[in-house]
């Protein structure tokens, strides 16, 4: 691949534009913005134009000549590139196409499968066949990837392992639920360590700074990994990958990943899978702009052939 791409990761919490250098997928330049979901998905669908007419500006100054546009979307995004969830935000019924079109030839997609291609490209996961990258922050969600190439699945879906609630029945018949993505996720978590510390607008970071000195943080990260731990079991058990890679914010932070891997590996019913690789993401929180701006790239260059 050669020149260079725009790509903006749209994230709960934030999202970040960069300016992708194709040979090696290498930053040149970016910039962050906090996502106000709560204003509705036309306030997104906005900042991510500002953004994007904010980078494509940035590569004319510099001399740059960028080929797509890539957008990665913390919701479904089905194999046609149309947004298929309203989780964080809704699109579904928005011109978007029509907005964006005017920054070239764009590509939409599912913001763990844009990082879990560049993880296979350049990462964690380069070099591994297959492998599974999980990303750890405001939600969860996973992708497998084979030969490089993210599985999609047949409708694009292939990303989820804990938004639904699993269903187990105690000794007495009475039903038990359980939502990982509603108990541990970074949205979750913060929410439940706010309403603890009586602080409204308290995020997962603030829960897990605590944790050396609250014991309600502690006990709430210890449950958190330790639910999260079980799935990621679950989730080796059923699609046996090679490595297992560890993104996002808690995901792939130092302290985090080397505790949650120890606490991964009972849940892992294969004796010789147990010593499996488990790793946090090599690139870091350029991972879903980086991955998407390639994919636009490949993506646009396949459309341009006669």
């Amino acid at each position: 691949m050669t020149g260079h791409a725009i790509g903006i990761d749209v994230g709960g919490t934030k999202t970040k534009a960069c300016i992708v250098r194709l040979s090696d997928g290498a930053v040149v330049a970016e910039r962050t913005e906090a996502t106000r979901c709560e204003d509705g998905g036309a306030a997104v669908l906005d900042l991510v134009c500002s953004l994007a007419a904010a980078m494509q500006e940035r590569a004319h100054t510099e001399g740059l000549e960028t080929t797509a546009l890539g957008i990665c979307l913390p919701e479904l995004v089905t194999r046609d590139g149309e947004p298929a969830s309203a989780w964080n935000f809704d699109w579904r019924n928005l011109d978007y196409r029509v907005r964006l079109a005017a920054f070239g030839p764009v590509h939409i997609d599912s913001d763990v499968r844009a990082a879990a291609f560049a993880e296979g490209w350049m990462g964690a996961g380069k070099d591994v066949d297959p492998f599974v990258y999980v990303t750890i922050s405001t939600g969860l969600s996973h992708s497998l990837v084979i030969g490089g190439v993210p599985y999609e699945g047949a409708r694009g879906f292939a990303i989820h392992f804990s938004g639904s609630d699993l269903v187990a029945f105690d000794g007495h018949g009475r039903e038990v639920r359980h939502n990982l993505e509603l108990f541990a996720g970074g949205k979750a978590l913060g929410e439940r360590f706010g309403e603890a510390i009586g602080r409204p607008g308290a995020t997962a970071l603030d829960l897990f700074r605590a944790e050396a000195e609250d014991p309600r943080a502690a006990k709430m990260v210890a449950d958190a990994l330790k639910s999260l731990a079980s799935y990621l079991g679950q989730l080796v058990n059923t699609l046996d990958p090679a490595v297992l890679v560890l993104g996002g914010g808690i995901g792939s932070d130092p302290k985090v990943t080397p505790r949650l891997a120890a606490l991964t590996r009972p849940f892992i019913w294969a004796e010789d899978a147990r010593d499996m690789p488990i790793v946090p993401s090599r690139i870091g929180d350029t991972a879903c702009a980086i991955g998407v701006a390639a994919l636009a790239h490949k993506t646009s260059s396949k459309m341009e052939r006669p």
